[in-house]
């Protein structure tokens, strides 16, 4: 049995832990640079498609940005939120990685 002053003593592990967390961080879309060369297209279409699963399901997957706010994944819902009249998205930056390892950490791998 654990006695009572170690469970209310924080360990280095546990602390480490939390501040490495991924951290969602709701940002005014005006304050995003998307990519002119991102390798995705969205038709109208699509885009409509888009905001219309954000209105029923909500908005469930967060948008990844970089250090300079440069979008690395999310045009699509992005477009879609402008859209449907939003002004802001869930953002989770992605500045731990170096410049060329964000636009690989989502892209397929080939050989």
């Amino acid at each position: 049995m654990r006695n009572r002053q170690s469970l209310n003593r924080p360990n280095s592990r546990a602390i480490e832990a939390l501040s490495s967390r991924i951290k969602i961080t709701y940002l005014p879309i005006a304050q995003l640079e998307l990519n002119p060369r991102n390798p995705r297209f969205h038709s109208p279409r699509q885009i409509r498609q888009i905001a219309r699963s954000i209105e029923a399901f909500g908005f469930n997957v967060p948008v990844l940005i970089d250090s300079k706010r440069d979008v690395i994944a999310g045009h699509g819902r992005i477009m879609a939120c402008r859209l449907l009249g939003r002004t802001e998205v869930p953002t989770i930056s992605m500045q731990h990685l170096s410049d060329a390892k964000p636009r690989r950490s989502w892209w397929p791998i080939t050989s």
